[in-house]
């Protein structure tokens, strides 16, 4: 019996080394097989790069792919990404009576058709490959010689540019999220033989053209490129206006609020929709819908086929609040001793009507029935690392409110529906931000660029006076000749008294924070630029605003102390400047971050003229609040 038990027990092993082993093979097959179709597959791709000279790599390889583009004895470069052949003759090649040799899938045709003559010498050829399949694909060939200074392709990331010689231009559209315009790195080509001053793969801003200068090595003759890169737009709503009132919108959130007068039927309402170029909406403007139910959403589609959807709110309340916008969750953990000064001043002042917003956390639903906003901070001795030099301002800002940022967006919404705002110290760039004042602070001095003339105490720690005697007084200079006329008897002075008939003083404690980063002058922007009322004028009529002085002790109309840039959506001068939207309804009144004495804090000093402060702001509030913006 154990005799028979140790035969089964060999015979079994047998059998399961002998299954083992059958396995082992299959599974040798099994790769071997595997192996053998990539080495079929790799040794098709040699042969292919042996004979048609491939110099890329084929992203997607199709029926109707030009494998091979030969001139003479000459290959050229094929790039299928983006559909581009570019090659460098010798020098002196006749480049009117070109004759291409290309090859192409049996399954497809090519036109202009392999062995034509054509003639390069004017610029690119298109050709169109057309597979039996349906498949199609255009390839863009630039032929150059040896020397000529010239570009053969110019690409950024995926997108082809279209090169006009005879112009010397190049133009490419990149996509919404194809990256920013003011950071891409473009590729290209030139003809052998040449160099270029800027090289391909160097980051460059293309917010406005750039210049590429081709140069033959034989040093004598260039060619210059002017590209230009246009971006299309995300899919977005510039404007939602229903009965005339415009909608605060929210494009980071997708939201939009619409504040109707109280008693509006919601139930049948129309919106007027302004989109970008090339983009459409559902439900589009003018159709009805009913808001009394909740918000109605809207898809917005771009020529790219992205989408974005909005949900439209629309509420019948008056808007009423007064708003501060501060730095930190609450006004008693602000650490700015101005902002927590003026924001728990202007709580106890408007009760009820107040509101504290963060401005981290300013959106389209809080701040839709706000009427007057307050922004305010001034920040040399608490250094809060808000700094500012001659080529940039935005600095001095939280990144919430630089431009482009999604509360600055909302802000700029709300003023353009109405909303007013007072802006000092501090934030004074703000004004930039919104898009009411235009200025590029990297660019030189220009008409039409209104850069501040001064940046004294720009540091983040700016300056802190200490020991200023009580006779050193600081204030407005209100005099007829510091404005284009007299302005003193104007809604925001009242109850208020000018020294001498002069100057409205603002500031006389012992210790004082510091900054100049202001206007002085518009020398380079406008003419006149200064100093006369001439000039003052000049200004208001280029800004649609009204100047309320200067320094104290400035006795002509040199320097801006405070400005109200008015609503721009009515009659404007024939010298206003067009770069400033004309659909601001709200009106921005800004004291400009210099020594006026517009300091809520005196740091642990006494200011003698602490209660004008609080009767110029609460003034300049209640005039603000008062405007029908409608």
């Amino acid at each position: 019996m154990q005799e028979f038990i140790n035969k089964e027990q060999d015979t079994n092993k047998k059998l399961t080394k002998k299954n083992q082993i059958m396995k082992s093979i299959k599974k040798q097959l099994s790769i071997f097989k595997v192996a053998m179709a990539f080495i079929a597959m790799a040794i098709s791709l040699f042969a292919c790069s042996k004979d048609d000279n491939f110099n890329d790599n084929v992203p997607d390889y199709t029926e109707s792919i030009v494998q091979s583009f030969k001139v003479g004895d000459k290959y050229a470069d094929i790039n299928h990404t983006i559909g581009t052949i570019t090659m460098t003759l010798p020098s002196g090649s006749d480049l009117k009576h070109v004759v291409p040799e290309i090859r192409i899938p049996d399954s497809a045709t090519i036109l202009p058709a392999s062995g034509t003559t054509l003639d390069f010498s004017s610029g690119p050829v298109t050709f169109e490959v057309t597979s039996t399949n349906g498949a199609h694909r255009t390839y863009t060939a630039t032929i150059a010689a040896y020397g000529d200074p010239k570009m053969l392709s110019f690409s950024i990331g995926d997108k082809k540019g279209v090169i006009d010689e005879v112009k010397g231009t190049i133009d490419v559209e990149i996509g919404s999220q194809d990256g920013s315009l003011s950071n891409l790195a473009p590729t290209f080509v030139i003809a052998e033989g040449t160099t270029v001053d800027v090289a391909s793969g160097v980051a460059r801003d293309f917010t406005a053209p750039k210049v590429y200068t081709v140069l033959s090595n034989n040093g004598y003759t260039a060619k210059q490129y002017t590209v230009s890169v246009k971006q299309i737009k995300s899919p977005s709503i510039e404007s939602f206006e229903i009965n005339g009132t415009v909608g605060i919108i929210d494009n980071a959130a997708g939201s939009i609020v619409v504040i109707l007068p109280p008693g509006t039927n919601l139930s049948s309402l129309s919106p007027a929709i302004v989109l970008p170029a090339e983009q459409s909406v559902s439900p589009g403007s003018g159709i009805n819908q009913d808001f009394s139910k909740g918000a109605v959403q809207y898809v917005v589609t771009n020529k790219e086929n992205l989408t974005k959807s909005y949900s439209v709110t629309v509420q019948s309340i008056a808007a009423t609040k007064y708003a501060f916008l501060g730095l930190e969750d609450n006004i008693g953990s602000l650490k700015d001793d101005d902002a927590k000064a003026a924001a728990t001043w202007m709580q106890a002042t408007y009760g009820a009507d107040f509101k504290y917003i963060k401005i981290d956390d300013i959106s389209a639903q809080n701040i839709g029935d706000v009427k007057v906003a307050m922004l305010y901070y001034l920040t040399p001795k608490e250094d809060l690392g808000f700094s500012a030099t001659a080529t940039d301002v935005s600095t001095m800002l939280p990144a919430a409110l630089r431009a482009g940022s999604s509360q600055t967006q909302v802000l700029k919404s709300w003023v353009k529906g109405g909303g007013d705002m007072l802006i000092a110290g501090d934030p004074n760039p703000f004004i930039f931000s919104l898009g009411r004042v235009p200025a590029n602070f990297g660019a030189t001095r220009a008409p039409g660029n209104y850069v501040y003339s001064e940046f004294g105490c720009a540091g983040s720690n700016g300056c802190y006076d200490t020991g200023k005697p009580s006779d050193d007084i600081w204030g407005l200079g209100m005099r007829d000749a510091n404005n284009s006329g007299n302005r003193r008897g104007h809604a925001i002075f009242k109850n208020l008294t000018f020294e001498n008939g002069e100057y409205l003083p603002l500031q006389n404690s012992a210790n004082r924070e510091v900054r100049l980063i202001w206007w002085q002058h518009f020398d380079g922007i406008l003419n006149p630029s200064c100093c006369g009322s001439d000039a003052a004028s000049q200004f208001e009529k280029t800004m649609t605003a009204v100047k309320f002085g200067t320094l104290r002790h400035i006795g002509d109309a040199f320097g801006y102390g405070a400005v109200e840039f008015k609503r721009t959506d009515l009659t404007n001068d024939a010298a206003f400047d067009s770069q400033i939207s004309t659909d601001f309804k709200g009106h921005v009144f800004v004291i400009s971050n210099t020594i006026v004495g517009y300091e809520w804090d005196s740091n642990g000093t006494t200011n003698a003229y602490q209660n004008n402060i609080e009767v110029f702001t609460k003034n300049i509030l209640d005039y603000l609040y008062g405007l029908d913006n409608d």
